[in-house]
This record gives C-alpha cells, structure tokens and sequence, in this order.
C-alpha cells in the first residue's frame, strides 16, 4: 500500500469516526430535548439522526411517545409499528406494543388488537394496574368479536328535521303517550337550555323553549320527566343557589305553567358533580349520576325515593352490579319501574361508554348485561330513552360535529328483555258538574295488595296519565277530600291496547250511591274473598276521615235461582262487609246492612255480564 493511499483511507476513517460522533450527537441530543419536554427540538434531532443511521431503536421509540403525547396517532403508530418491526430479537419496548393494539381496539379491529395486547400481557408484571387494563382491553376484543358475529336488527334513523333545528340536541325523553318529547339543545357557542314539541295527528310542533322560569342565561339540560309529563327534575350547573357543582332542581307542571324550580337538597345533592336524572313513572323515584366520595368510582349511579311524607330519602349508591371503578352515567329507569339503563366505561363491552341493562327491585339489582351491536359501538354511547310501550328508542348521535336526535323499533333480542307498560289516561271530574278535581290516584296489584305507585291529577285541568307495568290485574283508586273515593280494576292479562278514560266521582252527599266495585264472593257464599281487603281498607279510611258519615250497605244479587235464598244471600253479604268495619273500629251505629236480593236491579238480567253487574255490593250516604 503506497503512502499516499494510507493517507487517503486514514482521512476516510478519521471522516466516518467524525460522521458516527455527529450522528451519536443528534440522537443524544433528542434524547435530552425529550426529556426536558422539547418535543420540537427533539424531532429535529432524532430526524437528522434517521438521515445517518437507523440502528437504534430507542430514537424511533421516543419518537412514537411525542407523537404520542401530541395525540398525533398516525405518526405515533407509524414509530411504533417501526419498533416492533426493528425488534428482532424481543421485546424491547412494550408500550409501543400496548398502543397500538390499544388504537386497534377503539377501531373495533379486534383480531389485531389482541396480537397485539397479548404480547404486552405477557411482558408486563403481573401485579400492576397495566396488567389488569390489558386484560380488560382482551376481554373486550373477544366480547366485540362475539357482538359484531351477532348484530342487532336495528336501522337508526334521524328524527324529523323540525326537532333536529339546532346543532346540537340530546337526552331526549317523552311522556308514555309518546305525545310529548322534552329534550337540551343548542348552537355552537350557547348555553344550554330545555326545549319541548307536542306531537298532534302525527306531526311534531316546532320546539319552544319549555319555560321562561326555568331557562336563564346559563346552563339547563340533562332533564327527565314523570310519565305524565307533570314533573320534571332538570340539571343546572350555574346561576342557581346549589351545593357546588351542578345540581338537581325539580319543577312541576300545574295546567300549562311551570313552578319556580327548587334545589332538590342535601339528601339528592352534594357539593360534587351531580347530573343526568332519571324519575320512575309515577316520580316517586330518582336515579342519577355523582361524583361525590364514598362511591365505587368516580362516577357513580345513585338513588333516592319519597318517603311518606313526600321528601326525599338521603341517596343511595347502587353498588357494585352497575358501579365500577371507573365511570357510570346517563340512568335511565323505564316506565316498567324496574328496568334500569345506564353507560359505563368500566364493564365488559364494545369500548369506551357502552350501554347497559338491569333490574333494581326492591332495592337489589341484578348483574348487567351489555345491550349488543350495533347499539354500542366504538363511539361513546349515552342518554337512551325507551318508550313506555318498549317499542322504540330514541338517543342522540354525534356526526360531522352535530348532534342529531335518532330513533330506532326495539329488536326482539331487546323488547324480550323488557316488560311493556299500558298506560290510562283521561280526567278526573265531579259527576254532576264536570269540573276538574285534583285529586290522588294509587295503582294497586290485586295479587299481592301492593301499591305500585301513588300519584296526583293536574289541580287545574284534572288530567292524570296512569301507568301499568306489565300484563297484570291492577286496581286504580281515586281519591278526592268530600268525594266518595272510585275503584278501577284493569286485567291486562287479557287485553293490549292502551286506554283513554276520564273518571267522574260522586261527591258525599246524603241518598247518594255508589257501588263497591272490588268486593268479592264465591258463589253463593257470603265469605269476604281474600282480594276485597284493599277495597274494604278504602271503605274504612273514608269512614275514619268523615267521622259524622253514617252509610248503609247493602247486598244485591241478580235473578237467578229462588228469590228468598237471593235476599237471604244478599244480607248475609251486606252483613259480612259491616262486620269487617266494626272490628276495624267503625262505630256499628254508622253502618246498617240491609239486603235487597234481586229486587233493585241496575240493568236487566238478560246477559252473563248484565248478572254480574246485578250481583254487587253498594253504599248508601244516609
């Protein structure tokens, strides 16, 4: 080798061994400027580093994490990918492993996302927080698996353009009658406020706001109503006297005018978040979200019902059948009085918010179950209303930067899971005058004498909406102060559709009568049945509340069979009520049985159904 070539290569080596000190120098400088947070330095760095060399995979991996931590997923996923590729030896860096089966998983690319989160399991100690978020993350990809192979039969559809008139409009919920929907919607740099439209001859009215007493300048929403559409119980974040955060405010509907909103109080709020209320049917009941302390999580799903005073109890937290450890909200307890849905982010699911099913009864709730796809989705799914008959639903979808109203018929996977309501509604009227009467209404099963829920007509249009969970025998009781009170029975075993029917009472008055509607014999037998003891208990309470009232009673039967044994029968009926009010503590001067038998029929003895109009039980204001 000649002198001038030596001199030629050591120049070459002393270039290259200055070249890999000035490539080391860019990628050790990236490093610095990484961890200093000077993410823009750093990128300049590491690329001019990539320009030289590409052996170190620690430069494309710091790369991915500021990529990262500016949410650029495009660029952090194509540094990761570019880890994992370069790794050929093992597993170096198992965040990048970790992300990008995580941005798999929010696709709903399960089959990847396990490949990749398998690797993390398997390369992340045992006993930490990562382990057990990746193991709930390969929960999902298989429980997304499953849901995506059996969809439901579900078209979701926008509401009508009239209801979707601003940018932004959710939480949608509507009256059993499905004739009016109540909703929050505004534009793109407004407050919040509630809005309501009246369905009539299938056509929804442009939206109103739903009342100068209860939208202000600042934030309302999140509201929901009693089946009736009388109270509403709404979300309110400022400009009202609250706890702290937001709070729950009540309001309630007398003819077309709301009341003054009131703060639901220290048993319902507190000085933490609390939101997105649900009411039961009859607003006996309410279900929200809180993030008060003491809780499961951070958002939990809470309760709280009336007392017999009408207050409300002090919130209880539902537990840990529907409350995790990380976020449940949007409630929501359909018309049925026990099927509770509600989102969360903590369950086995699709991803992010999922909506979930449960029954609260008596105050235990069963395990949830996960509402399938195509209803959860990637996407954060929230605020579903089910319609009293369980037929649709209706919830908001988050598109192009606007939020819409959508509808979608219940699937039959669905619709199985939920007991469908019927629903009577009409007027409470005096008899003779028609005047309106406000008055209280109590729905009683009559196989177990237990009150369903307890509710009041309109004090000036004397309207009321009764719900009726279930095919079932129920008993409605109406009841006015000076009113002889009126007992309905409805066997929904036996019928479907709804019913509209307005209820006139008798005002107590002397010679007045009414017939006993819900006294009960065997045939031929003057034995009080078993299922007369919720109408007796009325009787008793209307004699204990009008102390001067003495009353007859009195025994009918129709023509069937020897008139002798029909009036005989008949006192011995008429006796049998008198005497369970005696030993109730009646006065036995206030109350005279008298039996009629067959002579004073209401209509003639011509049908099986005009006998058993016939055969009754009546009571006379003496």
């Amino acid at each position: 080798m000649t002198i001038k070539t030596i001199i030629i290569f050591l120049f070459c080596s002393i270039s290259i061994i200055a070249q890999d000190k000035k490539t080391l120098m860019y990628f050790e400088k990236g490093k610095k400027d990484f961890l200093e947070r000077k993410y823009d330095s750093a990128l300049n760095n590491f690329e001019k580093y990539f320009e030289k060399d590409s052996s170190k995979l620690e430069a494309y991996f710091r790369v991915g994490q500021i990529y990262e931590s500016l949410r650029n997923v495009k660029m952090a996923s194509e540094y990761y990918t570019k880890v994992i590729e370069k790794d050929t030896v093992g597993v170096t860096y198992v965040q990048a492993y970790t992300y990008l089966g995580t941005r798999a998983l929010e696709n709903h690319h399960f089959e990847e996302a396990k490949k990749y989160l398998n690797v993390s399991l398997a390369n992340t100690n045992k006993n930490s927080i990562v382990f057990k978020q990746i193991q709930k993350q390969l929960k999902t990809c298989e429980f997304g698996i499953q849901a995506i192979a059996h969809p439901l039969n579900i078209k979701p559809e926008p509401l009508v353009d009239v209801l979707n008139f601003k940018s932004k409009q959710y939480f949608p919920v509507l009256t059993a009658d499905n004739s009016t929907i109540i909703f929050t919607a505004r534009n793109d740099l407004e407050d919040e406020n509630i809005y309501i439209s009246e369905n009539k001859n299938d056509t929804w009215s442009t939206p109103a706001s739903i009342s100068k007493d209860i939208n202000t300048p600042f934030n309302e929403g999140t509201c929901s109503i009693s089946a009736d559409g009388h109270i509403m119980v709404f979300t309110s974040c400022e400009g009202r006297d609250s706890f702290g955060s937001c709070d729950l405010f009540i309001t309630k509907k007398e003819g077309d005018k709301w009341s003054k909103p009131e703060n639901l109080g220290a048993n319902i709020n507190s000085k933490f978040w609390d939101s997105q209320p649900s009411l039961s049917s009859d607003g006996s009941k309410l279900f929200f979200s809180s993030e008060r302390p003491l809780g499961i999580g951070r958002k939990d799903i809470w309760m709280s019902e009336l007392d017999e005073s009408g207050n409300w109890k002090k919130a209880t937290n539902l537990g840990p059948n529907i409350n995790t450890s990380y976020d449940e909200v949007s409630p929501f307890i359909h018309a049925n009085g026990y099927s509770l849905f509600f989102s969360s982010n903590g369950k086995e699911g699709m991803g992010k918010f999922d909506i979930y099913l449960t029954t609260v009864k008596n105050g235990i709730t069963a395990e949830a179950i996960n509402l399938g796809y195509p209803i959860n989705t990637s996407d954060d799914e929230l605020s579903l209303f089910i319609s009293a008959d369980g037929k649709t639903a209706f919830y908001s979808v988050d598109k192009n930067n606007k939020v819409d109203l959508y509808q979608f018929s219940i699937p039959v996977e669905l619709s199985d899971k939920i007991d469908r309501t019927h629903y009577l509604k009409g007027f409470v009227l005096d008899q003779k005058t028609q005047k309106p009467l406000y008055s209280t209404i109590e729905l009683v099963d009559t196989k177990t004498g237990n009150k369903i829920s307890k509710f009041l007509s309109d004090p000036i249009t004397g309207d009321y909406m009764a719900i009726l969970p279930g095919d079932g025998e129920y008993v409605l009781y109406i009841e006015t102060p000076n009113y002889f009170f009126k007992s309905i029975k409805f066997d929904f075993t036996k019928k479907t559709e709804e019913n509209r029917l307005d209820i006139l009472l008798t005002k107590i008055e002397k010679q007045t009568k009414e017939v006993l509607q819900n006294i009960f014999f065997d045939s031929g037998s003057a034995v009080l049945r078993e299922e007369s003891n919720i109408e007796l208990k009325k009787l008793k309470d209307l004699l204990d509340k009008n102390k001067t009232l003495k009353v007859e009673i009195s025994g009918h039967t129709d023509d069937v069979g020897n008139d002798q044994t029909n009036l005989e029968l008949s006192k011995k009926r008429a006796f049998s009520v008198v005497e369970y009010l005696i030993k109730s503590g009646i006065n036995a001067e206030r109350i005279i049985p008298i039996g009629y038998g067959e002579t004073q029929p209401k209509v003639k003895n011509d049908t099986d159904e005009n006998r058993q109009l016939n055969r009754r039980i009546e009571i006379k204001f003496l």
